[in-house]
């Protein structure tokens, strides 16, 4: 492997691990065991879509947009190969180069991915399709090399813009390549292109607005919070009807919550399933541990969230701003503190700091969770009944989670 691949499929596990607590794969039976594969990849949340998927599929090459490498830095984050979108400043006639290294790669037997929207969105449905990667498939068949695996890829936030969310990568069925022998050229690009879009709309979720977009995913967060569920699965259950007894009971409920100015975790109370002592005991240790992590590593944290605040023209790049500031930060952070306990001889310091920070990172999910708990203060004896009722119907009225 090239030292540039090693060194960004490293940089994308370490960034995924660092700003997500946890990135799941759903149905990941359904990978292919070799190539050649091309992923097609929903686009949901900026190039931050992209340290996702590398951190799952480690031997994906991307095609990705020459934005991406216009700089030194930016070449350090992104790698892959590059193609200048209509809407991109460079050079389009290089495409065709382009084009033809990823039918060389698939040719090997390697596996390219593709995110076919060409731009992302946070949005209640997907963005129309650009036909780039069918017409790369289609040509890749007429050359009659090893016939590829077409594989469908979904991508999930739970809190896309949120330090340490989790996110859930959705694995879809194969989607076949066999066309008939007489078809034209237009014909088998209607053909395939309208399986693109119904296998991957199989791995998204597509409402009719952003408000219904909004209940849906608060429903599922809020399910998914308690019973440890698929946060993607529940929301698929969501996406085509929600029962109206529970609608009209989420309805009454967040008129509630909004009107009692409530510390709310993405829209919701936080009412824990364990008992409050739990999380008052647990507060004992977490709350300093966090605290201290944080303070030993404020420089980095408060360019992340500079950036997160400055840099964004739209919400889904906020998590990348956060990244692109506060993970080199970070490193140079850290890198200072290692020198510093070398440079005085005090190699107890460096220690320190790397095991508080490793601790206040793996706590800080539970510290999130006491510290909203906490602030509901009063509010939790009044409303954590009918939240507790809401959660108990919305499970009831959900089938049994199957694969």
């Amino acid at each position: 492997m090239a030292i540039a691949e090693f060194w960004h499929n490293w940089f994308s596990r370490f960034i995924a691990d660092v700003y997500f607590e946890r990135v799941a794969l759903v149905f990941p039976e359904r990978l292919p065991a070799a190539g050649p594969v091309l992923y097609l990849g929903l686009h949901r949340n900026g190039a931050v879509d992209g340290f996702v998927y590398q951190r799952v599929l480690p031997n994906a090459v991307f095609m990705i947009s020459t934005q991406l490498r216009k700089n030194f830095l930016a070449r350090l984050f992104f790698h892959g190969i590059a193609v200048t979108r209509t809407k991109d400043d460079g050079d389009r006639s290089l495409n065709e180069a382009a084009m033809r290294q990823c039918i060389t790669l698939l040719e090997q037997g390697g596996e390219l991915l593709v995110l076919p929207e060409g731009t992302s969105t946070l949005g209640p449905r997907h963005l129309p399709f650009k036909n780039g990667a069918v017409w790369l498939l289609l040509e890749y068949l007429a050359g009659g090399g090893p016939r590829p695996r077409v594989v469908p890829l979904g991508i999930h936030y739970e809190s896309p813009t949120d330090f340490r969310g989790r996110v859930e990568v959705v694995v879809g069925h194969e989607i076949s390549t066999d066309l008939p022998p007489e078809s034209s050229q237009l014909d088998r690009l209607k053909m395939m292109k309208r399986r693109v879009q119904t296998a991957l709309e199989e791995v998204g979720v597509n409402v009719e607005s952003a408000a219904r977009q909004e209940m849906i995913e608060s429903m599922a967060l809020a399910a998914a919070l308690r019973s440890g569920r698929s946060y993607f699965k529940l929301l698929k259950t969501l996406e085509t009807a929600v029962p109206a007894n529970l609608e009209h009971e989420w309805k009454s409920l967040e008129a509630a919550l909004g009107a009692s100015k409530a510390y709310l975790t993405h829209g919701l109370p936080l009412f824990p399933a364990p008992p409050a002592l739990f999380f008052a005991l647990a507060g004992c240790f977490i709350i300093p541990v966090v605290c201290a992590a944080a303070l030993l590593n404020l420089p980095p944290l408060l360019a992340g969230w500079w950036a997160g605040r400055t840099f964004p023209d739209g919400r889904n790049v906020i998590s990348l701003w956060k990244i692109l500031a506060g993970i080199p930060c970070f490193l140079i952070w850290a890198a200072l503190v290692v020198l510093a306990g070398a440079w005085l001889g005090k190699w107890l310091w460096p220690v320190a700091y790397l095991v508080v920070t490793w601790a206040g990172l793996k706590s800080y999910v539970l510290f999130r969770q006491i510290a909203a708990f906490l602030a509901l203060g009063p509010f939790q004896w009044t409303r954590r009944g009918p939240m507790a009722s809401f959660l108990e119907n919305l499970l009831r009225s959900l089938p049994d989670e199957t694969a």
